[in-house]
């Protein structure tokens, strides 16, 4: 610890993040909590996101007359005196207490409050930035700390801090110029743009419209960090940015195919089928649409005239007495190339363990995450040198399991989401299905698709019924089992790989699945 003047009171980590100022010099300083006291502050470098030494020095320009330091020792100190200081121009210590009546005994620390513990709670700071609307535009789904974010990452890249509100008619206009310029739109709308199953198959699904001439429009109720691929690909309208649904509605030709992907999007489907013939794809389990309460809007949407289409049997089996027969569409998938330049480096990366065993998805308890790991536990005992991959992101109840084990001795690595999945299930030798739940899941047929087993355990998954092809189902609660399995796919005979990968590649034809759906749609549109 630096012994200059002013480092006693910078010794918490949310006051001086030493990472963070790091990231703002070229170089990283041996310490640099010194070169802040010594140089930063006089530069106007900031010691953490929620403190900006400019703006603080600009609003206070009696900063030094206490004495201090630095800008943000003159805050500490003036706090400790009872004087309520703003941090940052986002952060608003009054308003933070007239909109948390819990935090009202705090007086001038309500500032530090959040520094230290509201904008993990998702407290909104000042009327500038509200958490909620970031949260829901920008971040992984359960991921913390908005005002972090946007002061890190998304700030630089003009992200907004709040919505801004449009009219019925400013919507309108909005819609109307992004359809103008299109001879054959096709619009395309989803739940969100998260890193996950539908959001990247309406993707795939809006470039095979694309490569039969369509000219896709999204419309996403929410964001996400696929965001900026959504955009990049076609006209793109994020609801919660602020736009009037009802005057966006209003801008739509009545003969627009439209395909709603998935139920998550039932509310907006709803708004939506009376304009316009639309078809609802569902890849939720009947469950899973229990407790979302997600059957009323579907019932809604199908009652205003939209189709709803299932994507296995079981699930419009599990559908039928409240939603009535169904059409069942399976939905197929589109692999990437394998890029070989991304395959090398996957491979230096993993190394070239005993066995390699896969999972993948947003890890938490429906998708089974503590059964992988219970089951990567007693593969590591039968098959010492084993190595455990889990591709996706983690809630925070999954990650403190993932921390335990790994502290626990799993040779476990978790890279999060990736682009490049097939260099990873390519060398995988079981990919292991542990969803308590799941409408698919598509990483399952992915993984087999390059070659990998996959071992599910008899929960409820939709296409279970089509997994002994690719691989083996095991009794629920089968422990032994499911090790068996795994294991019986270390080491399989490259023709079995072979003959895996060119079933799955036969039945799961992403371009007949657009067809099918592009049918279903005229259909529908001629009703």
């Amino acid at each position: 610890m630096t012994d200059l003047p002013g480092a006693a009171a910078l010794t918490d980590a949310a006051i001086f993040d030493a990472e963070f100022y790091a990231a703002q010099l070229p170089q990283r300083p041996d310490d640099p909590l010194a070169h802040f006291l010594a140089e930063g502050d006089r530069a106007g470098l900031d010691p953490t996101p929620y403190f900006s030494t400019s703006a603080y020095k600009q609003r206070y320009p009696d900063w030094q007359d206490a004495g201090a330091a630095t800008a943000i020792e003159d805050m500490l100190t003036r706090i400790g005196r009872g004087e309520m200081r703003q941090p940052h121009p986002m952060i608003d210590p009054e308003f933070y207490l007239s909109i948390h009546p819990d935090l009202s005994g705090l007086g001038a620390e309500a500032a530090l409050h959040f520094i230290r513990h509201g904008d993990a709670e998702g407290r909104r700071p000042s009327a500038l930035f509200d958490p909620r609307f970031y949260a829901r535009r920008y971040l992984l789904t359960g991921e913390a700390h908005a005002f972090r974010h946007f002061a890190t990452v998304g700030q630089a890249q003009g992200f907004l801090p709040r919505p801004v509100p449009r009219t019925a008619i400013e919507s309108r206009a909005q819609m109307e110029a992004l359809l103008g310029p299109l001879t054959r739109p096709m619009l395309f709308v989803a739940h969100d743009a998260q890193p996950a199953g539908v959001p990247i198959l309406t993707l795939d699904l809006a470039r095979h419209a694309m490569q039969r001439g369509f000219q896709p429009v999204f419309l996403l109720d929410r964001g996400g960090p696929l965001s900026q691929r959504f955009t990049a690909m076609a006209p793109t309208v994020i609801l919660v940015d602020g736009w009037d649904l009802v005057g966006l509605v209003q801008a739509l030709p009545p003969e627009l195919p439209v395909l709603v992907n998935s139920a998550a999007a039932a509310p907006l489907a709803v708004r939506l089928a009376p304009r316009l013939r639309s078809l609802v794809l569902i890849h939720e389990m009947p469950a899973y649409l229990h407790a979302q309460k997600l059957i009323a809007p579907l019932q809604q949407a199908r009652d205003a005239g939209a189709e709803l289409v299932a994507s296995f049997d079981a699930m419009a089996a599990g559908l039928q007495a409240e939603l009535g027969p169904m059409q069942v569409i399976q939905p197929g998938i589109m692999l990437p190339p394998l890029d070989l330049a991304n395959a090398r480096r996957t491979r230096r990366r993993i190394g070239r363990p005993r066995a390699l065993f896969i999972g993948a998805g947003h890890a938490d308890h429906r998708k089974g995450f503590d059964l992988f790991l219970q089951a990567a536990q007693a593969l590591q005992l039968e098959l010492p040198g084993a190595r455990f991959v889990w591709l996706g992101n983690l809630d925070q109840w999954a990650g403190e399991l993932a921390r335990d084990a790994i502290a626990a001795g799993l040779d476990l690595h978790l890279p999060g989401f990736v682009e490049d999945y097939t260099s990873w299930y390519r060398l995988a030798d079981a990919y292991l299905l542990t969803s308590r739940q799941d409408p698919g899941p598509a990483t399952a047929v992915h993984a087999a698709a390059m070659g990998a087993k996959v071992v599910a355990y008899d929960h409820d998954v939709a296409l279970k019924d089509r997994i002994p092809p690719h691989g083996e189902i095991v009794a629920a609660g089968d422990l032994a089992g499911y090790v068996k399995a795994c294991l019986a796919g270390v080491d399989e005979p490259a023709i079995r790989r072979r003959a895996r990968r060119r079933y799955v590649r036969a039945h799961s034809d992403m371009g007949g699945y657009f067809s099918r759906l592009a049918d279903a749609l005229a259909r529908a549109q001629a009703n």
